[in-house]
């Protein structure tokens, strides 16, 4: 009697599956008939890769968004954590940082801090940058390091540019590229630089415009803009150990915003810089880093020069001159890193105004603010075993506000510092 069991069983299994295909290929047929394919969704972001993910780097060159960012916070929207404001223009917004943002962000251009004029921010530091012509950019989350004048409670992000290294037989190398896109869109960059093995120039150049967009109305958005940035660097480079660079820059832009009463009708950006940095001096201490840094920003807002209105024309200018100065000292003892140096930072606020029928709110551009920092700082990091390593540090700022036009004074020492391990 158990034979036939065993003999109906491959009958009875390939019923059921003749039956499960018949029904598979009928409902994959009415599938095929309801598809709809969907447009591609690219999601990109920086992991961290360093200190457990407390410092991001990234590479400004490298095409990580649909197209190239116009400035520091159109790109630091592309790192997890920020966010930017851009008052309905598409270029010159101002970053945050997990909800924070204005001082408690420090932004530094190849080490020294370019502030911005605007005391409502229309030209935060991140406008006058322009990512692609930097080598790298390095985020350090929270208040993680004292090696720069007065500490970003938020985050302390350095856009860096790295000296040339031409070897034999190659003097020099270069890039440029031209973007096209949806309302007027059109950007160039050029890159380029030329030395030998001992010294170097480089060129970084680019422009940027686009015209105001159309809502899904068809409604146009007042937010236009050109901007352009050039910056010239020459460099000595005697040995693999020392490096010297002076440099210089100036931009400029206009732009147009549909949440703000006036448009920016001129940031102007001027700056000057002198680098030097030796390694490798003895066993203990691996270098020695020093520069000075001039910047001048001249930043005018208007409400007729690139809008029309019904109402009175006015504009104020404001401007900002910038001091900074900075040395610092590695050292190295076995499993021990130390760096200590000192800082400081002047700079003069002036501020004008004008009114069309307001003569009495008319006034020239006269300083108003100005501001001097000097700090001294230490960090250390001590590698405990292969796992585990110790990182803190200490600074101390003395900082004075003189209140020109009220004749008030504030002087105030501002302790910092931090501690942490990293597992």
């Amino acid at each position: 009697m158990a034979q036939p069991k065993f003999l109906l069983q491959p009958v009875a299994a390939a019923v059921c599956v003749a039956c499960y295909s018949a029904s598979a290929f009928a409902d994959q047929s009415m599938l095929s008939a309801n598809t709809h394919s969907l447009a591609p969704i690219v999601a990109t972001a920086q992991q961290g890769n360093d200190a457990n993910g407390l410092v991001v780097r990234a590479n400004p060159k490298q095409p990580i968004q649909p197209i190239p960012a116009t400035d520091g916070a159109d790109y630091l929207q592309s790192i997890v954590g920020f966010s930017a404001v851009n008052s309905g223009a598409g270029t010159n917004g101002d970053v945050t940082f997990r909800g924070m943002f204005g001082s408690r962000i420090k932004i530094l251009t190849d080490g020294s801090e370019n502030l911005g004029a605007c005391p409502s921010r229309m030209d935060s530091p991140t406008s006058y940058i322009s990512p692609e012509s930097f080598d790298e950019i390095t985020v350090i989350k929270g208040p993680q390091t004292v090696q720069y004048a007065n500490t970003g409670s938020a985050a302390t992000v350095l856009f860096e540019r790295k000296p040339e290294r031409f070897g034999e037989g190659q003097n020099y190398r270069g890039q440029a590229s031209v973007l096209m896109g949806s309302f007027g869109r059109l950007d160039h960059n050029v890159e380029a630089a030329a030395g030998d093995e001992h010294k170097y120039i480089r060129l970084n150049a680019n422009r940027s415009v686009a015209d105001s967009y159309k809502d899904g109305n068809g409604t146009t958005v007042p937010s236009d803009w050109e901007r352009w940035n050039a910056d010239l660097a020459l460099g000595w480079t005697p040995d693999e150990n020392t490096w010297l660079e002076l440099t210089g820059g100036r931009g400029d832009a206009e732009v147009v915003y549909a949440g703000r009463p006036m448009d920016g009708a001129e940031f102007d950006r001027e700056s000057l810089g002198l680098r030097v940095e030796k390694k490798n001096i003895t066993d203990v201490i691996k270098k020695i880093e020093a520069q000075v840094n001039y910047s001048f920003n001249d930043h005018v807002m208007d409400n007729f020069s690139l809008r029309q209105v019904d109402e009175p024309n006015k504009a104020m200018t404001v401007t900002r001159r910038t001091l900074n100065a900075r040395m610092a000292v590695t050292h190295e003892w076995d499993k021990l890193q130390f760096i200590t140096g000192l800082d400081s930072q002047n700079n003069k606020h002036a501020g004008g105004m004008y009114h069309a029928t307001k003569a009495m709110m008319n006034s020239p551009v006269t300083t108003d603010m100005e501001f001097q920092s000097y700090g001294g700082f230490g960090e250390l990091s001590y590698q405990l075993n292969d796992q585990n390593k110790l990182v803190t540090g200490i600074r101390v700022d003395q900082v004075e506000v003189d209140a020109v036009k009220k004749a008030q004074q504030r002087k105030e020492t501002l302790p910092s510092g931090f501690i942490r391990l990293e597992n």
